[in-house]
């Protein structure tokens, strides 16, 4: 089997397809024109700078060549060149090396897209050694860009790899002179209609079923005319389709788009709305799991760096795809120069660092954290330049502060904000230890120290047991987010940490979170601190909730004192909420890294604890993923059993310990 893969300038890949899928959002609109009035499908803008390859590339390698070889250079553009010891080939053309040391350089351009290379040898193939060309005289040679998916010399980086699956309709009514078609759950694909003629037809499309009928809100709607008795459309995301004025039913179903993640995880208890929502939030999961994590499958599709940020986590319990994580921080990275924040959200540029040292421990791939280190100075280079004079974040006109959707004091500097970025300096810090860059390490250490000794001296409130929004404006507001931030990142003492769960936590005057978002952040908290039956009770309560009413993907948002459509507002529209948001799949991250108790100790698992918690089941079994290999864990009132495919672990057992050793069983009586 070749080894061989398609390569690419470093980046060019995730921006190409970056620019595409934030450029082909659109909204359903009435619009008037020439004495019509009709409902359609209008382009909707990203909010911010959507950046573009880099339409050059200039890729080297130098090797021996032990035995005579001939290779060929396969490229997606005619504009490119293999130049070998001096000597220039066009592709396509059987090159002749002989024993000894060849340097290879490949250059190529594309107008409308990226240049990529593909070349089989037994040592000239393409693949992640070939490093740039000086790029930068300041900047060091950065290697190559690949994807696993891209390994055949028939492939084009420039088409995403989706699959598709032919999907029908569960069933189909005559409602108000219409035909509703009803898909059983969302779904996103391209619509394929079928009739006789030219026909033109009305497509009004809805997560819910009262957005479908709602021919004059609906948020999205497809026009479609058939050609030759048949139209395709774009890919969409919808549960139901709406035909108004339709006395026979055509023939409509779904090419299904999806990315296939193999899923090895699992989770199933004596609780059958717990498992109805693990289900329900890998099936929310694996539709956002696309180029790169989106936030929703219906409104924005885009890549937003908080959601982002939760995904990752999801992802290590659900499928431990490493490929989609990369693609989705080199997406959100953008291109230099940067000139706002991540997705315009200063949390969200904080979260962008996070991420980096959370994807090394988890996966254990130093390469990666290498190949974007760069871009990480370069990102904390631009937080820097834009920090108050005492070193701490204050808003500046042009940021967006969003931390969640809720009511803050927010004009002074947040200490929801600072907690964040504080978080962001231990990244940089540890990332910059691993790679042997001291001097940054230690500015980035000290720079963790400072922000949380502020954060201790300015914002804690006696008074309130708690930390409160701006210690400036004098107001002492107090919200969950800084305090719940407290405690899972450890920025403040045992003592305050217990006032916080008393005085915050379990306090009903404070304003509770109504978005799956944020409690992914207060229910790790307080697992965290070892309240399990806090998160299980929300599991119940709040996603049972939105399963209660009938939701088959997970919400952007659920306040349970609001009815009917009011569930479905958001943003001043009647159904603008999406009703399938990847941040609201964490139950899958919380019952993996709690209840069965799966969680590493040294990057890429090289050492794991496995520390199971019954909370308020009667017994369940569930698997996580890992780099190398699946845990499976089973608990019941007499055993805990472990089946481990690694090596490394220990479980940790009413104060006892045991080693798992890989592919043997490990049972323990509890009696």
């Amino acid at each position: 089997m070749s080894k061989s893969k398609w390569i690419w300038h470093p980046g060019a890949f995730e921006l190409y397809h970056s620019m595409l899928l934030h450029n082909r959002r659109t909204s359903a609109k009435t619009v008037s024109a020439y004495g019509k009035t009709e409902r359609k499908s209008v382009f909707y803008a990203p909010m911010w700078r959507a950046d573009g390859p880099q339409r050059n590339a200039e890729l080297t390698k130098t090797e021996v060549v032990d035995r005579d070889e001939t290779i060929i250079l396969r490229s997606n553009t005619p504009y490119c060149c293999a130049i070998v010891d001096d000597k220039k080939y066009p592709p396509n053309t059987p090159i002749s090396l002989c024993k000894g040391t060849h340097t290879i350089i490949l250059q190529g351009f594309k107008a409308d897209g990226f240049p990529a290379f593909y070349i089989e040898g037994n040592v000239f193939n393409t693949d992640r050694t070939w490093v740039t060309c000086n790029e930068n005289i300041i900047k060091p040679s950065r290697n190559a860009g690949q994807s696993e998916l891209y390994t055949s010399p028939c492939d084009n980086p420039e088409v995403f790899k989706f699959e598709y699956k032919k999907t029908d309709p569960v069933s189909v009514k005559s409602i108000d002179g219409g035909a509703l078609y009803d898909f059983g759950r969302e779904v996103f694909g391209k619509i394929v209609v079928r009739g006789q003629g030219q026909e033109s037809y009305f497509l009004s499309l809805g997560e819910s079923y009262e957005e479908a009928l709602d021919v004059d809100f609906c948020q999205i709607c497809v026009n479609a005319t058939l050609e030759n008795g048949e139209y395709v459309s774009e890919s969409v995301a919808f549960r139901y389709i709406f035909i108004p004025n339709l006395a026979t039913p055509l023939d409509i179903f779904v090419n299904f788009e999806y990315l296939p993640l193999a899923t090895s995880a699992s989770f199933e208890c004596d609780d059958e709305l717990i498992n109805t929502l693990w289900k329900v939030c890998e099936y929310t999961m694996l539709l956002n799991s696309r180029e790169g994590f989106f936030d929703g499958i219906k409104r924005d599709r885009w890549v937003w760096s908080g959601d982002a940020y939760q995904s990752y986590f999801v992802n290590y319990y659900l499928a431990f795809d490493k490929e989609i994580v990369k693609r989705t921080i080199r997406i959100l990275r953008g291109s230099e120069p940067m000139t706002k924040h991540i997705n315009t959200i200063s949390d969200y540029t904080f979260y962008w660092l996070c991420s980096i040292w959370d994807y090394y421990f988890y996966t254990g791939d130093k390469d990666f954290v290498s190949d974007i280190y760069e871009d990480m100075k370069e990102v904390l280079a631009f937080v820097e330049n834009r920090l108050a004079s005492d070193g701490m974040f204050e808003r500046k006109p042009d940021d967006w502060v969003f931390m969640d959707w809720s009511t803050f004091d927010s004009n002074g500097p947040m200490c929801a904000e600072q907690a964040v970025l504080c978080k962001a300096y231990d990244s940089i810090s540890k990332c910059a230890k691993l790679l042997g860059d001291e001097p940054m390490k230690k500015h980035a250490q000290a720079r963790y120290e400072y922000i949380k000794e502020q954060i201790n001296a300015r914002y804690w409130c006696e008074e309130k047991g708690a930390f409160i929004d701006d210690y400036k404006s004098g107001k002492k507001n107090v919200t969950r987010h800084a305090n719940i931030f407290a405690i899972l990142f450890n920025l403040t003492t045992k003592e305050r940490q217990e006032k916080i769960v008393k005085n915050v936590i379990y306090n009903k005057e404070i304003t509770p979170i109504t978005t799956p978002y944020f409690e992914f952040y207060e229910l790790d908290a307080m697992c965290q601190i070892g309240d399990f039956e806090y998160m299980t009770n929300m599991l119940n309560s709040y996603w049972g909730g939105m399963l209660r009413l009938g939701a088959t993907t997970i919400w952007e948002e659920f306040d349970p004192t609001k009815n009917g459509i009011e569930h479905y507002e958001m943003y001043g529209g009647k159904y603008e909420k999406s009703l399938c948001h990847a941040w609201g799949a964490s139950p899958i991250y919380l019952l993996g890294k709690y209840a069965l108790g799966v969680y590493p100790t040294e990057p890429g698992y090289q050492k794991y604890e496995v520390k199971p918690n019954l909370m308020s089941f009667k017994h369940f079994r569930g698997a996580v993923p890992t780099p190398n290999g699946t845990i499976t864990v089973s608990y019941d009132k007499d055993f805990v059993t472990v089946l481990s495919q690694i090596d490394g672990g220990t479980l940790l057992l009413n104060g006892k310990e045991y080693e798992i050793k890989a592919n043997e069983e490990l049972k323990v009586n509890l009696n």
